[in-house]
């Protein structure tokens, strides 16, 4: 049976100079189809939207890429902001800065307004929706796409808002795994207090991804590994020695129990001809008919 250091050795293998050019190619290309103008990206000054703020400024130019920092003022840590900006003048890219409280405020009194109590989680992804929000408000504008940061890890796990940060139109690093990204960050030149800066979506103070998922990525990395990569059956994954069962059995029900928020909203096929996202799944890139 493979072992557990096998697994992160075949895990942290990715060539990132292959990775760097394989997305950079993909976004002109992707970029050049479409006729958009301008990337978008929410920036948070963690790992993920980092290197995709240096990705796509290396495929498209600092020209076309506008830095989108959106904190809201008591959650978001002042060094995530000093960290983001700080990358921003390094890249030397355009940035629109815009606190969000006023915004959240307005929702949260229309919601308890009416009797709505909001848990922590319902109010953290209204932090997440408002941000996407003004991010596709700016992207009309300027005729650009909003280019989301979500990694693989968080993908697999659900481990986003729906139709808040999950909510873009191409996820450069989708493919990555979080601890993949990291290689990635270092190998782009980003500064290590920010490779190496714990995850946290910080939807609420303190928030902390550790925490919520109950291990860090360098542990549930190689469990998501396992089985969608290398299709180990989950009662097999059980069986490695070195993989903590409890979290492993977490994980793993996070990926199936999460399959919506991966898929385009689920449709009752009624129609005898052909049904969107059923029957029907036209090329993103395909050529126009006409």
């Amino acid at each position: 049976m493979i072992t557990i250091q096998e697994i992160k050795n075949k895990l942290l293998s990715i060539d990132p100079s292959f990775a760097e050019s394989r997305i950079i190619a993909f976004l002109r290309h992707y970029f050049k189809k479409t006729g958009a103008k301008k990337a978008i990206i929410g920036v948070s000054g963690g790992i993920d939207s980092s290197v995709v703020l240096v990705l796509a400024v290396k495929a498209l130019g600092k020209e076309r890429v506008i830095a989108v920092l959106m904190p809201y003022e008591g959650i978001t840590p002042e060094q995530d902001i000093r960290d983001a900006k700080e990358l921003i003048s390094m890249l030397d890219v355009n940035y629109v800065e815009i606190s969000i409280n006023g915004v959240v405020k307005i929702f949260e009194n229309k919601l308890v307004g009416r009797g709505i109590n909001l848990s922590k989680v319902a109010r953290g992804n209204i932090l997440a929706r408002v941000r996407m929000v003004l991010l596709y408000a700016i992207a009309n504008s300027e005729e650009g796409l909003v280019m989301g940061s979500s990694d693989k890890s968080e993908l697999l796990l659900g481990y986003f808002t729906k139709y808040g940060d999950g909510g873009v139109d191409l996820l450069p690093i989708g493919d990555l795994y979080k601890t993949q990204v990291r290689l990635l960050g270092r190998h782009l030149g980003i500064p290590e207090k920010i490779v190496n800066k714990p995850s946290s979506p910080s939807l609420w103070k303190n928030h902390m991804a550790e925490e919520e998922l109950g291990a860090r990525y360098e542990v549930i990395d190689p469990i998501l590994y396992a089985l969608v990569d290398l299709k180990i059956s989950p009662d097999r994954i059980l069986e490695i020695e070195g993989i903590p069962k409890d979290l492993a059995k977490e994980v793993i029900s996070r990926v199936f129990m999460n399959e919506h928020k991966r898929s385009f909203p689920i449709i009752p096929k009624i129609s005898k001809g052909m049904t969107i996202g059923y029957d029907w799944r036209y090329p993103v890139l395909g050529s126009f008919p006409l």
